[in-house]
């Protein structure tokens, strides 16, 4: 009987150990970034990627642009949670909150998986691309506009 409980004990603090460890947090190192007008314009923000992170983003037209109505002033907070592993991806939550000057707030909630290779194009309209790179920011870019 004794022989028997110590088994039992032994593999469920292997069990309960083990819980722990279920979800082991993200796997791969990489960067989101929110590029202004389009893919690889060079205006962006970034932040790494983390568990659990946001940035702030926008593009302020001012006077410049009255004239052309597709140059809207314009501000987005991108959010991001690491919900799990899936296989060879590790899945967050990004959510993005957009807000035109003088329009409405759009909210939009997409679940992606990242597998530290590829890029991720998460949101992509006429204002901004949001992406997860590969890797950790680069030293050698310029500071965010």
């Amino acid at each position: 009987m004794r022989a028997r409980c110590k088994v039992i004990a032994v593999f469920g603090l292997a069990f309960l150990a083990g819980c722990g460890k279920l979800d082991g947090g993200p796997r791969f190192v990489g960067t989101v970034v929110s590029h202004v007008d389009t893919y690889g314009s060079g205006k962006s923000n970034r932040a790494v990627l983390r568990r659990e992170g946001s940035l702030r983003s926008g593009s302020n037209y001012g006077d410049l642009y009255k004239s052309d109505s597709s140059k809207v002033t314009w501000t987005s907070r991108i959010a991001w949670r690491f919900l799990r592993r899936d296989g060879a991806n590790d899945v967050y939550r990004v959510e993005r909150i957009f807000r035109p000057k003088g329009g409405s707030i759009d909210t939009r909630v997409k679940e992606v998986s990242f597998d530290g290779v590829k890029t991720v194009r998460v949101f992509d309209d006429q204002w901004e691309v949001i992406s997860i790179e590969p890797g950790p920011i680069p030293a050698n870019l310029p500071p965010p506009d």
